[in-house]
């Protein structure tokens, strides 16, 4: 659920995987495995993906439990 929603609002921003991992200060490799479901995220991880996209940690999460139950 937290990769379909990483990915969907990096889209939404218009942002390549390079861009968002600068923006996050995290590597891009590891942008493309958490889009991938193939990294597990941290709290750290999600905090700071939260606030690339002006969200609070709280709001992220809401985000991404839609899309775990097929929102």
């Amino acid at each position: 659920m937290f990769a379909a929603a990483i990915s969907k609002c990096r889209r939404d921003l218009k942002l390549s995987q390079e861009s968002f991992a600068e923006l996050t200060d995290m590597s891009t490799s590891y942008i493309s495995l958490l889009e991938r479901g193939q990294r597990n995220l941290t709290v750290f991880a999600a905090s700071r993906i939260a606030d690339a996209y002006g969200m609070k940690l709280s709001d992220f999460v809401a985000l991404a439990e839609t899309y775990g139950s097929g929102g």
